[in-house]
C-alpha cells in the first residue's frame, strides 16, 4: 500500500477487513482495550546502538524475519513480514519511530516471548531495524532534508540520518 488506498474490493483490502472484523469479534464497543497501541517504554538507559541491535536481531529476529529483513512467505502469502528493503513499511509508518518499534519489540516479541527481551535490547534492535532503508515516505517533498525537517525531526527517526556511509530515505 505503501500510503495509497487500495481500489474497492482489492484483495489486500478484503484482507485487512477481515483481519480488523476478527480482532474485534467479542470485543466490547466503546472501550479501550488493554494492550492497543504501542506500548510506551522508558528512555534507554544507553543510547540505542546499532551493533548491539545487529546482535540481539541475529539472536532472537532472524530466525522469523530473514538475516536481511526479508522476512518469510510460503504459497504467496506473507507469515512474517520483511522488517526493511522494498516491501516492509515504508518510512511514514509508525514502527519507523524507534519508540513505537521499541514497545511493540518489548511487549509481542520474538513471537510467543513477548516481554523476554530487556528495555535496552528492545531500543537496540529497534535502532537497528530502522537503520536499514525502506519505501519513501509517502509525503517525501523531493528533498530528504525538507521531508526530515517536515515529518521526522525527532531523535527516534532515522530517516535522513547516514548509517553505514549512506543517507536513509534517499532516493
Amino acid at each position: 500500500m505503501n500510503g495509497k488506498a487500495p481500489p474497492f474490493g482489492d484483495s489486500v483490502l478484503v484482507a485487512l477487513e477481515t483481519y480488523a472484523y476478527w480482532l474485534s469479534k467479542g470485543a466490547p464497543v466503546g472501550e479501550k482495550l488493554q494492550g492497543r497501541g504501542y506500548p510506551k517504554l522508558a528512555a534507554a538507559a544507553q543510547h540505542p546502538d546499532y551493533q548491539r541491535g545487529s546482535q540481539v536481531y541475529a539472536q532472537h529476529c532472524a530466525v522469523c524475519h530473514g538475516a536481511d529483513g526479508q522476512g518469510q512467505s510460503s504459497g504467496g502469502k506473507t507469515v512474517f513480514p520483511p522488517l526493511w528493503g522494498a516491501h516492509s513499511f515504508n518510512w511514514g509508518a509508525g514502527m519507523h519511530e524507534m519508540q513505537n518499534a521499541a514497545g511493540f519489540i518489548k511487549a509481542n516479541m520474538p513471537l510467543g516471548l513477548g516481554g523476554t527481551l530487556t528495555d535496552q535490547e528492545a531500543w537496540d534492535v529497534a535502532m537497528f531495524m530502522d537503520s536499514h532503508d525502506r519505501p519513501q515516505d509517502p509525503r517525501y517533498s523531493g528533498s530528504v532534508e525538507g521531508t526530515r525537517a517536515k515529518y521526522h525531526d525527532s531523535p527516534n527517526s532515522m530517516y535522513g540520518k547516514t548509517v553505514n556511509g549512506h543517507t536513509l530515505g534517499s532516493p
